[in-house]
């Protein structure tokens, strides 16, 4: 971890940068799950925190292995590294903001959706980004103290409505809600080791054919379908880029040989990389 990212709430200083980018960075939720297909569709992790506050419409979504729906005000909690595919429908509106994981501020360890009924908690959250949106684009002075103040304030909202806010009945098999969401994280921290599924399912305790019941009930698809869906999104970040070779993205992915990762990349995604680094390079 870079320490100098990290940052102290009771001091003042620059606002840190990380990769060209603030540490707090605001989009709409249409701008934030835009770009192609294979992109928008994906169910990856990400570098940041996530929290998604969506204000109008529905869809569903697979939060760290497990399939359900979402509706208007509803707050999704995303941790840094947590599995997440978000269908985003062109009726669906709401707000994404993305939280370096050096920020220091309280934030839950664990993935929540939070269906938020109360008016006075949604008019809440709703107030408590604005404020911090307006504060990030001002240029007063301690403004980045004032963020990180803000995002303290968030961080307690949302234990409030985890703790205080409506409890829904138990609709899952705990020990596969369980299983899954710890696979997931697994998945999502070395899917480039080279590691199969029966070694997955050895280093969580269970068996293969448990493991995929265990996916196929929470969210319609295999263990398989989940590994092999995040190495080659990987792989179609890599290609899209340009600057790398297929041999270096099957090495690097964990592959035995470019035969072998251009068979599974067909498989997966129904063309061939170069086709695909084709067609990405031309859009």
């Amino acid at each position: 971890m870079n320490r100098a990212l990290i940052i102290n709430p009771t001091e003042t200083g620059q606002w840190p940068i990380r990769d060209g980018n603030k540490p707090v960075r605001f989009q709409s939720l249409s701008q934030f799950f835009c770009g192609p297909d294979w992109k928008r569709n994906a169910m990856r992790g990400y570098s940041d925190h996530l929290l998604i506050w969506v204000t109008r419409g529905q869809g569903r979504m697979i939060l760290s292995g497990v399939r359900s729906g979402y509706n208007s005000h509803n707050a999704i909690f995303v941790p840094a590294g947590t599995m997440l595919k978000f269908e985003c429908g062109s009726q669906c509106y709401g707000t994404a903001m993305r939280i370096s994981s050096a920020l220091h501020v309280g934030l839950p360890q664990h993935p929540m959706h939070l269906r938020v009924r109360n008016a006075i908690d949604q008019c809440e959250l709703t107030g408590h980004l604005e404020v911090l949106q307006q504060e990030l684009d001002s240029r007063r002075a301690r403004s980045e103290r004032a963020a990180i103040c803000l995002l303290g304030l968030v961080s307690v909202w949302l234990e409030r409505q985890s703790e205080e806010g409506p409890k829904s009945a138990a609709a899952h098999n705990p020990e596969a809600v369980k299983a899954v969401n710890a696979y997931t994280s697994a998945v999502e921290a070395n899917y480039a080791s080279g590691k199969g599924i029966a070694d997955y399912a050895s280093d969580l305790g269970h068996t293969p054919a448990d493991l995929t019941r265990y996916c196929k009930e929470l969210c319609d698809l295999s263990a398989s379908d989940i590994l092999n869906q995040r190495i080659h999104y990987a792989a179609q970040e890599a290609l899209s880029d340009g600057k790398v070779s297929f041999q270096q993205v099957a090495e690097d992915l964990g592959f035995s040989s470019p035969a072998y990762f251009t068979r599974s990349f067909e498989n997966v995604t129904g063309e061939s990389p170069e086709r695909f680094r084709a067609r990405t390079s031309a859009a």
